[in-house]
């Protein structure tokens, strides 16, 4: 019988199920019937046709997944299937000592599912969407998480294995490798983790007088641009420090391009130049205005970058080289959020058209986010090129997908779950560039 064939409505349960609201998780007493973590998990799997093929964790990669991804302890035994990167599908379940350490698994399970949408929340809707279905279960001394299409019937199919409906597992087909007359893409730069430097041995000091303590100097306080904005109704602000949000410095970069002097760039610094010197010469024109410039170098950069998926696969989120730089969109053609606003900064500097990054927040100001504002004719526009970016499972995105926050408003942006320092960042209020992909463009 196919995978798809044992999809079916198990039997009722034969145990007397009594739900109970915990932490936000489902509970359920007496204790279930002995079954194992991996009878569990891989039934779950066998019963969901979009979970054919799923990767399982064994080992170390078990291990750190549940401690340093989810966030567990002290579990007695796990089973996890995942997909990992920028898919979310994921079958997790742990049994722990006791009833009380299954409640305070599944709260950790819920956190991680959380953190998780967030993750995905504006860069990947369809996974975003599939994690907000997602179901955390608590079930004796078990606790799961269920990421898939149809988590109404994976929890069906827990419940029942609980019951001791467990179904008989599914043989595998053997079938003959396929071989593709396509050569394989090269890829643009190998995918390495950015590495820090070795450290330079310092030698030992000689003793000194101990200094006098220096008053410590007392911070410019910064100016509020927006005083009289209420902000009494906007979603609170508190930076999520999920990530390391650090603007990358391109003085150097621009110093080199006004004066054609490249003398001192470093090996990455003279590769991004060069690169700007590509995109612009193709993009821009004497004749442009400043919208033209601005449009051409938004787009280009949705045409040519991609989100960097390599974040997703460590805890620290961490990706390949120049991830958080222009160096990643414009060399590796793959950045994350910073990449993305970073790049689209400088590109606009040396475009000579006003331009800021706000670094920010999403998901309610649970994680770490960035974007720009252009200023036009005197008055300021957002543009989040990142979410104008969005990885989605058939790739096909119109202009009008490409566009939604293209030279938008911030009462937009907060309608759209942005949140930033309101009253420290222009408020953008001007309504005549903007373009939704369709139409025609602002003149």
């Amino acid at each position: 019988m196919s995978v798809a064939g044992k999809k079916v409505l198990w039997p009722a349960l034969c145990l007397c199920i009594a739900l109970t609201a915990c932490g936000g998780q489902e509970t359920v007493t007496p204790a279930p019937a002995d079954v194992t973590v991996t009878e569990l998990a891989r039934a779950v799997v066998e019963s969901q046709d979009d979970l054919a093929g799923l990767p399982v964790l064994e080992g170390e990669d078990l291990t750190d997944h549940l401690s340093a991804f989810c966030g567990l302890a002290d579990w007695e035994d796990g089973a996890v299937y995942t997909a990992g990167g920028m898919d979310a599908r994921e079958i997790t379940v742990v049994l722990l000592s006791d009833e009380a350490a299954a409640e305070t698994a599944a709260d950790t399970l819920e956190n991680y599912r959380l953190e998780r949408q967030g993750d995905f929340f504006g860069y990947a809707p369809e996974e975003a969407d599939r994690l907000e279905r997602a179901v955390v279960l608590q079930r004796g001394s078990y606790a799961a998480l269920l990421v898939c299409d149809d988590p109404e019937a994976a929890k069906e199919t827990f419940d029942a294995c609980l019951a001791g409906k467990l179904p008989p597992p599914v043989e595998e087909e053997t079938t003959l490798p396929v071989f593709s007359d396509e050569p394989e893409a090269t890829p643009v730069m190998a995918p390495e983790t950015e590495k820090l430097p070795e450290p330079t041995p310092t030698p030992t000091p000689e003793p000194s007088p101990t200094p006098r303590p220096s008053e410590t100097p007392e911070a410019t306080p910064r100016p509020i641009l927006n005083p009289d904005l209420d902000i009494s109704g906007f979603v609170p602000f508190v930076a999520p420090n999920d990530a390391n949000m650090e603007i990358y410095d391109t003085s150097a970069i621009k110093a080199a391009w006004e004066t054609g002097n490249e003398e001192g760039l470093s090996d990455k610094d003279a590769a991004i130049l060069e690169k700007c010197r590509e995109v612009l010469g193709e993009l821009i024109t004497g004749d442009m205005t400043d919208f033209q410039k601005e449009l051409a170098v938004h787009d280009w950069i949705v045409e040519h970058g991609s989100y960097d998926q390599t974040v997703h696969n460590n805890p620290v989120h961490s990706g390949r080289t120049g991830y958080r730089d222009p160096y990643g969109i414009l060399v590796g053609g793959y950045g994350n959020c910073l990449g993305y606003s970073t790049t689209f900064q400088l590109l606009m500097d040396l475009c000579d058209v006003e331009c800021i990054t706000v670094v920010g927040a999403a998901f309610d100001s649970l994680e770490s986010h960035a974007w720009n504002m252009v200023k036009l004719d005197g008055e300021w526009y957002c543009v989040d090129v990142t979410w104008d970016d969005p990885t989605v499972g058939n790739g096909n995105i119109n202009s009008v997908g490409h566009h939604r926050y293209f030279n938008v408003t911030s009462e937009h942006m907060r309608e759209t779950d942005h949140q930033w320092d309101y009253l420290y960042v222009p408020e953008a209020t001007a309504t005549h560039y903007r373009w939704d992909g369709a139409g025609p463009l602002p003149q």
